[in-house]
């Protein structure tokens, strides 16, 4: 098995334990092709592309983007906005945590195997309307740099 399969199983393993209380995201590439189970309270994570980057002879070092995207379903009663900011800032504490928990290689427990990981962007807090239902959702993205021996 190469790095990039042990690190990603890492990653998984991370944040399933920050977030234990949340449902994994079927299919985080369409947040409408998830079962509405799983949009209330989740977190998905998005394989995206890779760059590959010089640094030692004899090695491949990739760098590759990742984004985690955080849902909460939103509901308004009475026209009151306090649900709104109540799930609007649940969404940012997930952003928050996050990137406090993967800022450095040696908060996932991949020192040998991670060279680099860099938070490359942290969006805003955006709805979707799926099944006649609101959603806020909001993602982090990014880089973990791997770097393997070419034999």
């Amino acid at each position: 098995m190469s790095k990039i399969s042990t690190v990603y199983n890492a990653v998984i393993d991370k944040i399933e334990v920050i977030y234990p209380l949340r449902q994994r995201l079927h299919n985080p590439y369409d947040l409408e092709d998830n079962p509405e189970i799983c949009r209330k309270n989740a977190w998905g994570l998005k394989v995206e592309d890779a760059q590959r980057e010089e640094t030692e002879f004899c090695n491949i070092s990739l760098n590759r983007q990742f984004t985690i995207v955080f849902t909460r379903q939103f509901v308004t009663l009475a026209k009151k906005e306090d649900g709104f900011d109540s799930v609007t800032t649940s969404i940012l504490e997930d952003q928050q945590l996050f990137c406090e928990t993967f800022f450095a290689t040696d908060q996932i427990g991949q020192i040998d195997n991670i060279e680099r990981i860099d938070i490359v962007n942290i969006s805003g807090v955006n709805q979707i309307i799926a099944d006649e239902k609101r959603y806020l959702f909001a993602e982090v993205t990014f880089n973990i740099l791997i770097s393997e021996l070419i034999s």
